[in-house]
Parts: C-alpha cells; structure tokens; sequence
C-alpha cells in the first residue's frame, strides 16, 4: 500500500526538474493559508475594536486651530460689524474645537484613573453635554449675540494638578480632579433637562475668575438654583433617604445598596448612579449635595465625595437673596439684582464651561464676605476640608504673587472704549497660553498679579 508514495517520492529525489514546479506550488498553498488566516485576524480585530471606546485623539486633533486662531475667533465673536450669519458660524468653529478638547481630556483623564475604560467613556457623554451648552448659548439672533465665551485650549491633567505648594498645598489629586468634573458634566446635564437656571457662586466663582479652574487646593464646586427649582432637584436625581442614625455605617452602606437596586434601567447610563442629598446645617441653611454612589463615603456623614453643593436662592421682581438667619459664609447672598446676573455668562472652569453671574465683582461682593482683603491678591486656604468633614488645622493667608509659580493665574485686561474684557491663563512651568476668554465687561475688576 505503500509502493505507490514511495515510488513518487524517489522520482522527485531523482528528477531534479520537477523541484521547482513543486516548490513554487508549496509556497503558493502556504500564501494563501497565511492571507486567510491574516484576514480572519484582520475581522477579529476590526470587531473588538468597533465595540471599545475610541482611543486615537491625537493632540493636534484636539487643537484644530493654533492658539492665536483661537484667539482671532474670539475677537472676531465680539466684533459688532460682524453679521450674526458670519457670527454663527464662529461659534459653531469654537464649539467643535471645545468638543474636540473636552473628548481629548475624557480619553487622557480615563487612560491616567481607570482601568475600567469602558465604563469611564460611558460615564461621559461629551456629545450631549456639548449639544446641551451650545443649544442654551447659541446666538439665534441680534438680541442673543455672545456676552462671555472662551476655551481652556491646553488641558494637560496629568502636569497641571501635579503642581502643588507647602503652604497652601492642594489635597485634590489628578484622579480625584477628573472625577469632580465627571461629576460637574453629569450634573450640568440633568439641571438642562430639568431646565433648572443654575450659577456658579462662592469659591468656584472665585476660582474662574482668578484660575479658569476651580480653586487649586478646593475641594468642591458650588452652585445657586432658585427655590422654586428645589422640587424639580428631588424629582430629576435618586433621592438619598437615610435613616437618623448617622453613625451606623452598615445602615449607610445597606441604604446605598438598595438605592443602586432601585434605579430604574430606563435611565441614561451617564446619570444612573447620581443621588442627591437634602442637608441642613448647624446654621439652618439646606443645601443639595449630589454625588455619586461609587465615590468613598465622608467620614461620620451620609454623603459622599466628590460632590456638588447646590444652594437655593429666593428671588422678587428684581432681586435675588439667600439671606438664613445667621450670617456666615455658606449659602448665603446679599441682595444682588437679577439686571447682574443674567444673562448669565459661560465661564470656563477647566475643560468645561458653566454659566456664571454677568457682573463677577457685584456678585461677589453679595455673595463672599471679602472683610479686608482683595481675593485677587490674597490667597486663603480652605476653613473645611470636604472630604473629611472637618475644619482645617492650617488656615493660612498669603500674596496670590507668592503662588504664582506654583499655581496658573488669570491676567486680565480692560478695553475701556469697547466695554471688552479679555482674561488669558498662563503657567511659568509650561511656558505657553494656557486658556483665553472675552467677555463684555461693564465694571472693572483688576485681576493681574503685581
């Protein structure tokens, strides 16, 4: 059975003409095993990586236009010989560079604090958070024309809150910046939808004024809602409903158990896991404090942290209050006319942007006790530390000068003839332009460090 094989065999050996053919013909058989096999593999990566979260935000992407194209955009936004057809279309060129930034920030931030990156894409949802800004803020006509618009166009996470300072040191990390923002954006997208009017105040005010940023060494954002929103608050977030007894972990972690099971699933998944929290303090003053049910609970508290304080205003035909029985500096706000708040303006607190009172030097001195000092040139530490629900041993004030190395300073500059503002950010460690914005400016309001 054997005789036929081994009589090929020795033809082959001897008749050396027949090597080639039969050569040329192996290699052709084992080309094509290869290519098959090359495109099986070719299929199988193109269908995992059509179900993973995109990736390849180079940073010339993210930074279509140079930072003085950028620059000329906002110029140009502000000019009034401008038609608002050529307007329109700047807004829509600065709207695409801002998403373009904010998803190249959402990949570096996911890549530096998750492992899980497929759930901190999820957690985002850049498209609509963008859609949902452009849709409150676009100038639709002459009357609606941009007041405030600017960008932070160089958002490095990992360099930028890696900076600290000895003696007013930051207890924030990168990650645990990152997530308060995660927070802001998701937040930021329930309020629109709920359409609740909401500001900056206190120090995150502060801190887009003098950082574009929150505070370097802050520990949370602040916001003010009209009381009447309060309702709609409760009803558009997971409500938080514990027991009175604070000081029973187990109590606390079987209640967040059984409000994640509670979540309905018709939910968008970027919000699933948000619960508010109605909290009253020492003061009488209630405040909403909303965070996420994955985030580390605070020490001998039932909230957790990062988190979003959101204090309600009372408001009259012309003016708006948050005035408790006791003064202090949580919650409260001095009479401060609506005619310097709205339109509110868009500021730039990082990578994001959020609507901010339209007259910063009226509205913080209704609503931060300045005492003495010029909070653009005195830097003060935090008096509490949220993420530990206790005062501060260190309550140090210094010259904002003395932290310029360490910390990214607005400098500002009026334009007296225009009524024009204009604010860029830049950073001695970095040697480059950090942010810009422009806004138009009816009080002056001196931000350069001397």
């Amino acid at each position: 059975m054997y005789a036929k094989p081994v009589i090929l065999a020795r033809l082959l050996i001897n008749n050396r003409r027949l090597w080639i053919p039969c050569m040329i013909l192996v290699g052709l058989c084992a080309i094509t095993l290869l290519l098959h096999e090359s495109d099986n593999t070719n299929r199988d990566i193109e269908t995992y990586v059509s179900t993973q979260p995109s990736k390849t935000f180079p940073f010339p992407l993210a930074n279509s236009l140079t930072y003085d194209e950028v620059k000329f955009l906002l110029d140009q936004l502000f000019d009034t010989h401008v038609s608002l057809t050529d307007i329109q279309s700047i807004w829509n060129k600065l709207m695409n560079i801002w998403q373009q930034i904010l998803t190249k920030f959402v990949h570096d931030a996911c890549s530096l604090c998750h492992h899980n990156g497929s759930y901190c894409y999820e957690s985002i949802d850049v498209t609509r958070y963008v859609y949902y800004i452009n849709e409150s803020f676009y100038p639709i006509n002459e009357i609606k024309r941009p007041v405030g618009m600017g960008l932070f166009y160089y958002f490095d996470l990992e360099h930028l809150r890696a900076v600290n300072n000895s003696i007013l040191p930051t207890d924030v990390s990168a990650c645990d910046y990152f997530h308060m923002l995660q927070l802001m954006v998701n937040v930021q997208l329930i309020l629109h939808q709920a359409q609740i009017k909401y500001f900056l105040t206190k120090g995150t005010l502060i801190g887009v004024l003098r950082h574009h940023d929150v505070i370097p060494w802050d520990t949370d954002i602040d916001l003010f809602i009209p009381s009447t929103a309060t309702e709609k608050i409760l009803q558009s977030f997971r409500r938080l409903d514990l027991s009175l007894n604070k000081n029973s972990s187990a109590t606390t972690s079987s209640t967040m158990e059984n409000s994640r099971k509670r979540l309905t699933k018709d939910r968008p998944s970027f919000h699933k896991d948000l619960v508010v929290y109605q909290f009253k303090n020492v003061h009488k003053v209630t405040s909403y404090k909303i965070f996420s049910l994955r985030s580390p609970i605070v020490n001998r508290t039932n909230y957790r942290w990062p988190k979003i304080d959101i204090f309600p205003y009372e408001e009259n035909a012309t003016h708006i209050y948050a005035y408790p029985k006791h003064q202090h500096n949580l919650g409260t706000m001095s009479y401060l006319a609506k005619s310097n708040v709205e339109p509110v303006y868009l500021r730039v607190l990082g990578p994001l942007l959020v609507p901010s009172p339209r007259q910063p030097r009226l509205s913080l001195k209704a609503m931060v006790r300045l005492g003495r000092s010029n909070l653009f040139h005195v830097c003060e530490g935090n008096t509490f530390l949220h993420r530990y629900n206790r005062g501060s041993t260190d309550n140090w004030r210094v010259p904002c000068k003395e932290l310029h190395r360490n910390y990214p300073f607005v400098r500002s500059e009026r334009n007296a003839t225009t009524n024009l503002c204009s604010e860029e950010l830049k950073f001695p460690q970095l040697n480059q332009g950090l942010s810009l914005y422009k806004y138009r400016c009816e009080e002056d309001l001196p931000r350069t460090l001397q």
